[in-house]
């Protein structure tokens, strides 16, 4: 039995009265309705909490048919940020069923209404007057749901009630974050509207950024675990299936890509002619490679092994050869840099530590006189020995608390006194220091220290969370955004990326859009 028939045969008074219908229900009903001469009516919607704005906006919608029917985004499909739905999909069909105008509910099975809308043929769909003007829709979506209407014979009808909401009131009253969390989204608020910070990121979209860095590809391979060997002192595993992704500077590319015009790539990889493929069909569209061969190397690859439920990495095995690079290799990406240095505006570095980065490449971009950006990370396979201070210089820093402790070889000083330390050393303008559940700070030449509380509520997986915060903060510090701003976006963006398991997906432009709206509002 599926979702929704489960929910259509639930024990609640709703489900009795036939209020909740499958899909394939309502299919059948409603077409008996317009052999009746009835007129349908369609809305649609996360409806979260439903509030007198929704009350008045149903009320409209019913005068303009015979039936209301009101379908729902599944939980799963709801973008608005971390902690979001508040209610489940089974308590919000429930609320919308109680509704005295509306006669149907139904859970959607897709993230938009234009399947639902080219299968229920309604006479009228309707949507909020916030919807009138396409161009402020952050998704898009409704074009394309207007589009549907149409092809199936109908119109779409906006209403003119008070607006409300939801995302207003959850921030007021069902508030997942802590108070010191709340009180310093209320002081964002106070400086800046979604509106205005949206604007501002979408001001990066004519940028063009070079990304220098290793190519790693990550490997999940997800292993159901049996018990103990009765003859040996390992844990038994069965192998379930695999995963593979485009991690290192494959993903900080495709991150910086969503936002900017045009994004090179200079990297390099094995002479495996499937991994060749296997990245280029990673990229995203507006990502151009420039990758060289190492016949004698291997593409760096890692490959853990994680339980599938709770995606527990329980080991990895790392393919790779993190010598420096000869210097043949070393001299090839110095001319592949050099050459697109001039046509592009700001360099983003990665050095993971697996000897790309050689001393002369970090020298190199150190000295190229264009912005740069530098991440450098330490992990099990490098221990730390490729500090941040290897570099001469750098405009803008990203590193994490851990990286920031081996850069100033001191482990237990304060933080904000080790950071001035390094950013003094790099003279760098703009120093970020990502400190995971405790939030992230920033040293700026331009403002007092910023910091910035974590905002994700719910964490899948943290791999590749460093390089989504580090790629898109980085062009907002090239075009001089405030540094509270950065600090804001930045966290959001690790709030996303943290619920995207390893590098899935790039974190989404639209996506992070509607999660500042929702909590600026």
């Amino acid at each position: 039995m599926s979702e929704q028939a489960a929910v259509a045969t639930g024990s609640s008074a709703s489900a009795r009265s036939g209020k909740i219908r499958t899909l394939s229900e309502l299919e059948r009903i409603l077409q008996e309705a317009r052999s009746a001469g009835q007129r349908i009516t369609l809305c649609h919607g996360v409806f979260d909490i439903v509030h007198p704005g929704h009350i008045l906006h149903f009320k409209q919608a019913r005068e303009q048919g015979d039936l209301l029917v009101v379908t729902i985004t599944p939980d799963h499909y709801v973008r608005k940020g971390p902690g979001r739905p508040v209610f489940n999909q089974r308590l919000r069909l429930e609320t919308i069923a109680a509704l005295e105008d509306v006669d149907y509910a139904a859970l959607n099975e897709w993230p938009t209404a234009v399947e639902a809308i080219k299968r229920l043929k309604p006479h009228i769909y309707v949507k909020g007057s916030d919807y009138a003007n396409p161009s402020a829709d952050l998704t898009g979506r409704i074009i394309e749901e207007e589009a549907a209407v149409q092809l199936v014979g109908g119109r779409i009808f906006f209403t003119d009630g008070e607006t409300f909401s939801s995302s207003a009131l959850i921030n007021r009253f069902f508030s997942a974050y802590p108070e010191a969390t709340q009180t310093y989204l209320q002081a964002i608020r106070s400086r800046y509207s979604a509106d205005r910070v949206i604007e501002r990121l979408r001001s990066l979209s004519d940028l063009r950024v070079l990304v220098v860095g290793e190519a790693i590809l990550d490997q999940y391979c997800y292993c159901l675990p049996m018990g103990k060997s009765p003859k040996e002192t390992i844990v038994s595993t069965r192998y379930a299936s695999e995963e593979h992704f485009a991690g290192g500077s494959l993903a900080i590319a495709n991150h910086l890509a969503g936002f900017c015009r045009e994004v090179t790539l200079v990297t390099a990889f094995g002479a495996d002619p499937e991994h060749a493929r296997f990245v280029e069909s990673k990229l995203r569209p507006n990502v151009r490679l420039e990758a060289i061969i190492t016949g004698d190397r291997p593409t760096v690859t890692k490959r853990r092994y994680l339980e599938p439920s709770f995606l527990i990495k329980m080991f990895e095995v790392q393919y790779l050869d993190d010598t420096p690079v000869p210097e043949p290799i070393e001299r090839q990406v110095a001319a592949r840099i050099e050459a697109n240095l001039q046509g592009h505006d700001c360099v983003v570095t990665a050095d993971f530590g697996h000897g790309l980065m050689t001393e002369r490449l970090r020298t190199f971009v150190s000295s190229a006189g264009t912005f740069l950006a530098l991440n450098t990370q330490s992990n099990s396979a490098n221990l730390g020995f490729n500090p941040v201070t290897k570099y001469e210089r750098a405009d803008f820093v990203c590193v994490d608390e851990p990286e920031l402790k081996l850069a100033a070889r001191d482990r237990y000083g304060d933080l904000q006194s080790l950071a001035s330390s390094v950013k003094q050393h790099l003279r760098a303008g703009c120093f970020l220091v990502s400190r995971g559940a405790n939030g992230s700070f920033i040293l700026s030449d331009r403002s007092p220290v910023v910091e910035t509380p974590a905002l994700a509520v719910k964490v899948v997986d943290r791999t590749g969370a460093g390089d989504a915060l580090f790629a898109v903060t980085s062009p907002c510090v090239f075009r001089g955004f405030p540094m509270d701003m950065v600090g804001f976006i930045g966290n959001c963006v690790g709030a996303l990326a943290v619920e995207i398991v390893c590098n899935r997906d790039p974190v989404d432009p639209v996506l992070l859009y509607k999660f500042i709206t929702s909590l600026l509002k």
